[in-house]
C-alpha cells in the first residue's frame, strides 16, 4: 500500500491527533551568516519560507493538551517564537544541544543548537528532573541527535509525531519529504503534499 495516495479510492486518515509533536523545519529565512550558508542548506534539502512554515496547520494535528519541540537555527529565535504562536502553542523553555567541537559563527564560535519547548492547553511534563541540555557529537548535515527521542519520551506523553522526519523512530509517526518508508499522515489541507505515503496513512475501504 505504500506510494502516492489516490484520494478517490482510499480513505485518508486525517483525524489522528498527537500529544507530542517534534519539528525540524527546513528554514529558508536568511540569517547573519549570509548567502553562502543559505546555499549550503539548500543543496541538502528544499527550504521553506517563514510564512509557509507558520501557515502549516499543525494545531489541527495537536491534541488540546499537547507539547511541541521545535528546532531552530540559533540566529532565528524570534522567528521560532513566531512559529510557535502561529501553531497555537505557548513557549516555555529552550533545550540546548551542546557539541564537543566548535563550529562557525559571526560573533561567537557556535557549539550548540537550540530546540524550543512549548505547550498547548494543560500539558504538564512527566518528569521534573530533566536538564535543558543534551551533550552529544555533531551529526551529518542538519541531523539532530538521537538522544532527543529519549528526552521527549521522558518528558512528554504519546502519541508522538515527527514533522520533517529524516529518520524513522519506533513509536513516532512521521511526516515529510524524506520520511523513510513514506509519511504516516496527510497534512490537513491541500498545500503540503509529500511524494510518498506509508500504509499507515491509509484506511482500508469498508
Amino acid at each position: 500500500m505504500e506510494g502516492k495516495i489516490n484520494q478517490t479510492e482510499s480513505k485518508i486518515n486525517k483525524t489522528k491527533k498527537y500529544h507530542t509533536i517534534l519539528a525540524d523545519p527546513p528554514w529558508g529565512v536568511s540569517s547573519q551568516r549570509g548567502k553562502n550558508s543559505h546555499r549550503s542548506a539548500e543543496s541538502h534539502y528544499e527550504l521553506m519560507s517563514l510564512e509557509r512554515i507558520k501557515a502549516m496547520p499543525v494545531q489541527d494535528l495537536a491534541e488540546e493538551n499537547s507539547h511541541l519541540y521545535l528546532w531552530i537555527p540559533n540566529a532565528l529565535l524570534q522567528e521560532g517564537l513566531d512559529v510557535i504562536k502561529a501553531w497555537g502553542f505557548t513557549y516555555r523553555s529552550p533545550i540546548y544541544w551542546i557539541k564537543p567541537r566548535l563550529l562557525l559563527g559571526n560573533y561567537f564560535r557556535n557549539a550548540s543548537e537550540t530546540c524550543l519547548f512549548a505547550t498547548r492547553g494543560k500539558a504538564p511534563v512527566k518528569f521534573h528532573g530533566q536538564p535543558n541540555w543534551i551533550f552529544c557529537p555533531q551529526q551529518r548535515h542538519s541531523q539532530k541527535p538521537e538522544e532527543q527521542y529519549a528526552v521527549i519520551r521522558r518528558m512528554s506523553y504519546g502519541p508522538y509525531l515527527e514533522l520533517f522526519a529524516r529518520h524513522r523512530e519506533p513509536d513516532f509517526d512521521c511526516w515529510g519529504y524524506e520520511a523513510p518508508g513514506g509519511s504516516d499522515i496527510i497534512m490537513p489541507g491541500e498545500n503540503y503534499p509529500v511524494p510518498k505515503y506509508s500504509a499507515k496513512a491509509l484506511r482500508e475501504e469498508g
